[in-house]
Parts: C-alpha cells; sequence; structure tokens
C-alpha cells in the first residue's frame, strides 16, 4: 500500500470533514435516485419474505417465538419488527422503512470504513458500488431482505467493526463497550453475522497488544462483559416459556438437529457439493482481480503517455492484463466456471493472504522496533471480518442472490483498497502513472457501479409489473407470481372471516399476512425436511383443533433442498390428510402462463376448503 498518497487516518479519525460533503450528498443522490426506480418492487414474496411480513403480527397476537412459531435465527428482529407494528401499524411499509433506515446506517458505515483507508472520491466508488450490489437490488435488497434478522445483525456487526477500528485509531478501552454492544445484539439477531465483529474484536485487541507489547485485558474485558449481559437476558428470558431441547433441536438456532435437507442445502450455499468446479470458480476470481487490475493500470499507463515510465508500465500491467483474460477465459471453456465469476470469488484465497502479509509485517516492525502504519492494522481488522463473513459461502461468493448483500460489503471495501492503492504500486513504479491508473480504476468502479444501477432498475422496472394489494400494504412483482397470488389474497379475505385460520403451503405466508389471516402451524415455512414424520402428526392435529377452513397449496419447486415438490417429495401424509379432509374449490394462476402440473413451471396456487 502506498502510503504517500493518501492522507494519513488521524487526520479525519474523529469522523467526516468538510472535504466528505461533496461525496456524500452525490451518494445521497444516488441512493434516492436508486429508491425511486425500484419503488415498491423490493419484494421477492416466494421466499422468506412472507415469514418477516407475518411473523411478527404472531408475537404481537401473543404467541411465543420458538415455542408457538419455530424461528432459526436469535430473537432481535422478530421482537423489533413487533414493536414497530405496535407503533406504527400492521403495514408492510412499516418494515420497508426499517429497511431503508438499515440501508442508509449500513452504507455511512461504509462509507466511513473506506475513508479509514482511501480517499473522499475512492471511498464514494466504493460505497456507490456497495449500494448498487447490496442496498438496492433487483435480486436481492436492504430495504426488505430474505430476513430482517440478518439485515440488524448486519447493521449491529458492522457498528462493532466501526468500534473496533476506532479503537485501533485511539486505543481508547471504552470503545470495545460499544463494540461489545453491538456485537451482543448481532449475536442475539443472527449468530453466524456475529461471528464476524467477535473476529474482527479480537483482531483488533491482538494486533494493538502486540504493537504496544503489553497485554489489553481491560480492553477485553470491556468487549466481553456487554455482550455476555444482552445475551444472557435474552435468552433468559426466552427460556423462561422455552425449554433449552426446543430451542436448539426444534428451532436449529445453534445449527443442532439440522435436517438432511437442510444440510443439504448450506452444502450448495457454500460450494462444498460443487467441488471441483467450485474450486475453480474460487481459483478465477483471481484471474478477474488480475484483469480488473491489469486494465486499470493499462488504460493509465496509456493515458499517461511520455510521463517518465509510462512505457515500462504499460508492458508489465498490459501482460498482466493478458494473463487474466487467458486464465479465465480456459477456466470458462475447459473448467466450466460461469462466466459471471467476480474478483471476489476469490475471498478465501485472497484474504487470509492479505492477513498474513500484514501480521507478518507488524512482526518485522516490532522487531525491529519500528512503527507500523495504522492503515495497513485496519485493514487487517477489515479482511478478518470479511472472512468471517463470506464463510457460509466458502467457495461459492457470488453478488447476487439473497445472501449476498450481507457478505460482500466489507469485502468490496478490502478489494477496492487492493485495487486502489495496493496493485498500482506492484504494476506502476512511476509515482506520476501511477497516480493516473488510480485515478482510472476509481472512475471504472463508479462506471461498474452506475451500470449495475442502470441494469437493476431496467429489471425492476420491466419484468416488476403487477401490482399486489391489500389494506395492508401492497408490492410490484412478477406478473406470473402476482396474478395467482392476488386471487389467492382476494379469495382468503372473501371465504373467510378476520379470525379464521387460512394454512399457506409450503412457503406462503404472505398470504397470511395481506389478507389478515392468522397461520395455523408453527412452522411460518415448510422447507423439506422442517416437519418430520412426528411434526406433521402435530401439524395435523393444530389444523383439527384449529377447524382451518381454507387450505392454500402453491406450486414451488425446492430443488435446491434436494425434495422438489411439497406432498410429493416430501409430507405426503400432511397432503394426503389435506386431500382426503377438503375438497378442491379453486385454482389460481397467471392468465400468461396456464396449465402447469405439479413439479413444472409455471407458478400456482390451489385452494381446498373443509369438507362439511
Amino acid at each position: 500500500m502506498n502510503q504517500s498518497e493518501k492522507p494519513p487516518t488521524e487526520t479525519f479519525a474523529r469522523g467526516f470533514v468538510r472535504e466528505d460533503r461533496p461525496a456524500l450528498l452525490a451518494l445521497t443522490v444516488l441512493f434516492v435516485v436508486m429508491l425511486a426506480l425500484s419503488w415498491q418492487r423490493w419484494t421477492q414474496p416466494l421466499l422468506d419474505h412472507g415469514r418477516e411480513m407475518n411473523l411478527p403480527t404472531r408475537i404481537l397476537a401473543g404467541e411465543n417465538l420458538y415455542a408457538d412459531v419455530q424461528f432459526l435465527y436469535g430473537p432481535f428482529a422478530p421482537h423489533f419488527n413487533a414493536l414497530l407494528y405496535k407503533l406504527f401499524g400492521i403495514q408492510l411499509g412499516t418494515i420497508k422503512v426499517a429497511g431503508a433506515v438499515c440501508a442508509m446506517l449500513i452504507l455511512l458505515m461504509i462509507y466511513w470504513l473506506s475513508r479509514r483507508l482511501m480517499s473522499v472520491w475512492e471511498s464514494a466508488a466504493v460505497t456507490a458500488l456497495v449500494m448498487a450490489i447490496c442496498a438496492v437490488k433487483s435480486t436481492a435488497n436492504y430495504i426488505q431482505p430474505y430476513a430482517y434478522a440478518a439485515l440488524y445483525g448486519s447493521v449491529f456487526a458492522l457498528a462493532s467493526l466501526v468500534c473496533s477500528v476506532r479503537f485501533v485509531q485511539l486505543r481508547q478501552s471504552g470503545l470495545m463497550i460499544w463494540a461489545g454492544l453491538f456485537a451482543g445484539l448481532s449475536l442475539i439477531s443472527k449468530p453466524e453475522i456475529a461471528l464476524a465483529a467477535w473476529a474482527a474484536a479480537g483482531t483488533a485487541l491482538l494486533a494493538e497488544s502486540f504493537v504496544l507489547r503489553r497485554p489489553l485485558g481491560r480492553a477485553a474485558l470491556n468487549f466481553i462483559w456487554p455482550m455476555a449481559v444482552i445475551v444472557a437476558a435474552s435468552y433468559g428470558l426466552i427460556l423462561r416459556n422455552v425449554s433449552l431441547a426446543t430451542l436448539l433441536n426444534d428451532n436449529h438456532v445453534l445449527f443442532s438437529n439440522m435436517p438432511p435437507q437442510l444440510v443439504y442445502f448450506n452444502r450448495h450455499i457454500s460450494g462444498l457439493a460443487k467441488l471441483p468446479t467450485s474450486l475453480w470458480f474460487t481459483l478465477t476470481g483471481i484471474a478477474v482481480f488480475t484483469i480488473w487490475a491489469g486494465g486499470c493500470a493499462t488504460v493509465g499507463a496509456a493515458l499517461a503517455i511520455r510521463r517518465q515510465g509510462w512505457l515500462q508500465a504499460l508492458r508489465l500491467s498490459g501482460l498482466v492484463l493478458l494473463i487474466g483474460v487467458a486464465a479465465r477465459e480456459a477456466a470458462i471453456k475447459f473448467l466450466g466456471v460461469a462466466d459471471d465469476v467476480t474478483p471476489f470469488a476469490s475471498a478465501i484465497v485472497v484474504l487470509p493472504l492479505v492477513i498474513g502479509v500484514i501480521a507478518w509485517r507488524i512482526w518485522q516492525a516490532r522487531t525491529a522496533e519500528q512503527p507500523i502504519a495504522i492503515e495497513q492494522r485496519i485493514l487487517m481488522v477489515l479482511a478478518v471480518f470479511s472472512l468471517f463473513s463470506m464463510l457460509r459461502a466458502v467457495l461459492n461468493v457470488t453478488t447476487t442472490g439473497p445472501y449476498a448483500p450481507f457478505f460482500v460489503s466489507t469485502l468490496i471495501v478490502v478489494y477496492l483498497c487492493l485495487l486502489f492503492r495496493t496493485a498500482p504500486v506492484f504494476l506502476v513504479p512511476s509515482p506520476q502513472v501511477r497516480l493516473k491508473a488510480q485515478q482510472v480504476a476509481v472512475c471504472l468502479i463508479a462506471l461498474l457501479a452506475i451500470g449495475l444501477t442502470v441494469n437493476s432498475a431496467k429489471r425492476f422496472r420491466t419484468i416488476n409489473t403487477f401490482e399486489v394489494q391489500s389494506a395492508r400494504g401492497s408490492f410490484l412483482t412478477l406478473p406470473e407470481i402476482g396474478e395467482p397470488l392476488q386471487a389467492a389474497i382476494k379469495f382468503a379475505e372473501e371465504r373467510t372471516q378476520p379470525g379464521d385460520y387460512v394454512l399457506s403451503l409450503p412457503i406462503a405466508t404472505t398470504i397470511n399476512f395481506m389478507a389478515a389471516r392468522p397461520y395455523p402451524l408453527r412452522e411460518e415455512i415448510v422447507h423439506p425436511g422442517f416437519l418430520s414424520d412426528e411434526k406433521e402428526f402435530d401439524a395435523i392435529e393444530r389444523i383439527k383443533a384449529r377447524r382451518v377452513p381454507l387450505v392454500l397449496v402453491a406450486n414451488l419447486i425446492t430443488s435446491e433442498f434436494r425434495d422438489r415438490v411439497f406432498g410429493a417429495d416430501y409430507n405426503k401424509e400432511l397432503m394426503r390428510w389435506i386431500t382426503e379432509n377438503y375438497h378442491l374449490v379453486a385454482r389460481f394462476e397467471s392468465r400468461h402462463k396456464q396449465g402447469a402440473n405439479f413439479d413444472n413451471e409455471p407458478f400456482f396456487i390451489l385452494a381446498y376448503e373443509r369438507n362439511q
């Protein structure tokens, strides 16, 4: 990293300064534009969004989380959203506003973290790319995420990271109280996300202890005790109404007693089920990064013609660019690597390398009794946080899908720091030419962010065109999904009374929320494996006891969980009982795509009413 070309961290250690204002204003305008272009198109109604809408209403109705309602994450998100519903009304817009506020907080923290390492407009380019890839994207976003537990957990984990970085800057042990507080809140939101905050805090403490040549026991204790108090208090209250066995075995809070279908799903998310292709995918990310670095340096050298060292830089960077292109194309053609691979795919290789190099430099500096740049220690903390954030997708780090926004954001900071600051040092020896290469890199990343924004806006506005609405709010989605969903919501409102239970299977409690009808089962989401034989019997008894008048069964293909079709590949007994005790009264499907059977596209919903 070239320390001579950026202002020292200490000059802006206390926060934002006057020079940040134009960049923050530009980012604010971009965020507002992206919100406007994607307005009401953030919902993915067939994923976990129905649970996120509906579960807080069940808490408000007096049901106990984990005992009456199955939930895989910590207790914070559903209880907090229930509080929001109580304060501002049971409206879809309530949690959308919460998501938008969290998006702004995350982007602000990403900019702040970037400024510890980079200049104003470099940080702005980083934040713009995070905005385009994570905050407001057609495939996933922060406004209405697949799980608010992940969103709130990410906000708290990043806040803890900010406090740890501030500790590296100022070495004030009181900062670790705040780091521990936010880490504890992250833990009771989504435990695996909190792991990154713990690792970052531990790295900050170890690095500073090593540099100072003395233990930092007080600072470590300051981190531990608020986190321990939050976790003990939260789960102490939970365990008053729920047994530990129920918490661990029925809700899988600590990944215990997971059904094989969920293990299968997690293996696919991690890429471990796709070896060796996922390994080639990961290694190809290195080739793509060399394309980015070599391309920026090549263009920068070409623009700096006649300046000292431009030709040498052009030759070296051009060679790196060609090697990267050749390696990427070979991997795609001969190894079956997907052509949408990004540099971030190589995180499991690059991040340990970055951490190792900086740790080695710290060791050398300590041995030689020389100072180590504070930016390098901050970069190491960020790299550790990013490494632990992406472990769930260890060999499958992509920028698409519902999970990417929650492990890619700080990864982008680290990679673009390497692109803007580290790569030019090796590719462009001349300082004058290097500055031009850095400027080109910033411009290209800014253009990439704008291009992704335009592409997302196009997808949002051309694909999500059908409005699903009820008294509780509205959203725009695909017509082939929205039309049958709207018809099912209207049917539930017309054929049942307020207070009547409606069973929406297997992942369709969006209908319950929008129609304001309670859901009878513990399992808001009936993924393959979630209803074992014993639980299936309990589910039938709950349906009987609540005299459920209407059952809605959606045609959802769940091949990512191995078992594809509800009632055919899994929970056959429950479906058999439904068909014996209920009769088919309606079928809801899009007028554009009709006539499919179960196990085939497109999406449709079958309505069953109870036999008299």
